[in-house]
Formats: C-alpha cells, sequence, structure tokens
C-alpha cells in the first residue's frame, strides 16, 4: 500500500495555489467528424500533451488531468514552475499539432483552444473544484478567443487570466514579448471577466 502511495500522490487541495491549464478541441463534435476520428483524437490529444508538457519542462507525470471529452483540465503541482506555460509550452503544442495535421486528413486535424491561470484549488475526492477553475474553463470558452483562432487558421489559441498577463507574461517579457497579446473582455454565463489571448506563430 505505501508503494502504491508513493506513485500516486494527493492531488493538490485545501487552497493550495497551483496553475491551471485547460485545453479543447474546436469542432471536436462537428457533423465532419465520426466516432473513430473523434476516438482517434482524443488519443492523439494526450500524446500531443504529454509530449509539449515534458518537453516544456513541466513533468506530464507530476501533473493532475482531468478528461473533459473533447479536452482536457491539467493542475500543475505548486512546487513546479508555471512560467512553462507561456515559453515553451503554445510554441510546443503549436509545432507537434502543426505536425499531425501535415500528415492528417482534413477531419482529423486539431486547432486547439488553451487556457492559462493561477489560483487556489479544492479537490473532494472525485474531481477539482472552485471559483479558480470555474474561471479557466468560461476563458476557454470565450467568444473572442473562439473568433480570434477562428479567424486566423492557427493551431493554437492561447488566452490567459489578467492576473497571469499582469504577473507572468508582463514580469518576464523574455518569454513572449506582452505585446503579442490581445486584451478580451467576456462574459460566460455568471462570468465576466478581461483576459488576454495569444496565437502562437502569429505577428504582433
Amino acid at each position: 500500500m505505501s508503494r502504491l502511495s508513493a506513485r500516486t500522490p494527493a492531488p493538490p487541495a485545501d487552497g493550495q495555489v497551483c496553475a491551471l491549464f485547460a485545453v479543447d478541441i474546436a469542432g471536436f463534435t462537428g457533423p465532419h467528424r465520426d466516432d473513430d476520428i473523434r476516438l482517434y483524437l482524443h488519443e492523439e490529444l494526450y500524446q500531443v500533451l504529454h509530449k509539449a508538457f515534458d518537453g516544456s519542462g513541466i513533468p506530464w507525470a507530476d501533473c493532475f488531468c482531468e478528461d473533459r471529452g473533447d479536452g482536457a483540465l491539467i493542475v500543475v503541482p505548486p512546487v513546479v514552475p508555471c512560467k512553462g506555460l507561456i515559453d515553451p509550452l503554445p510554441e510546443r503544442l503549436r509545432g507537434l499539432i502543426r505536425r499531425h495535421n501535415h500528415v492528417s486528413r482534413d477531419a482529423a486535424g486539431i486547432q486547439l483552444r488553451a487556457a492559462a491561470h493561477i489560483g487556489p484549488v479544492e479537490h473532494d475526492g472525485h474531481g477539482f473544484v472552485g471559483t479558480d477553475i470555474n474561471l479557466l474553463f468560461r476563458m476557454l470558452d470565450a467568444r473572442p478567443l473562439r473568433a480570434a483562432l477562428a479567424g486566423s487558421g492557427a493551431e493554437l489559441g492561447l488566452i490567459v487570466s489578467d492576473y497571469v498577463y499582469r504577473n507572468v507574461v508582463c514580469r518576464y517579457p523574455s518569454l513572449v514579448s506582452p505585446d503579442a497579446f490581445r486584451p478580451a473582455r467576456f462574459q460566460v454565463k455568471y462570468t465576466r471577466a478581461r483576459a488576454w489571448t495569444y496565437l502562437p506563430g502569429a505577428l504582433p
């Protein structure tokens, strides 16, 4: 039992402050895809996430992941630095998706929405809950992100909370220029907030 516990540590809880990342495959349930393609995309998404996180200095094995069907929630342990979510993770995700799309038929192509935030988390034994988890997924569903990605043809669109923009992006401008982010005000359900969108590879 002790060896099993060592391999499966308890997820962050009790208000521990963690970096939060969520992704969603755009158009996952579209009529141009059948269930064989959706199953393939679901499997491929995790391959891409695994490689991108490991390649960004954020060990995938140390993160806590919850499947969301057409996407995923990733909670990074509080001991892992969060700067990697801004650089190099988005570019690594973009590169892996570009390669996937190059060798896939159109219906199996991936365009990914992603959201990043930092905040306290709670875990009730079934999953992560709390205001900051809600904000993360409201950002992921925000109309400005959907519109920016749909009109760009880019592989990846990232939206970050105002907190992440001011405390990570602006404090470490050598990661990604703050000018590459665009302000976005949005309202989804009961959440109204300010965030910032970024399309890796696009001109500022």
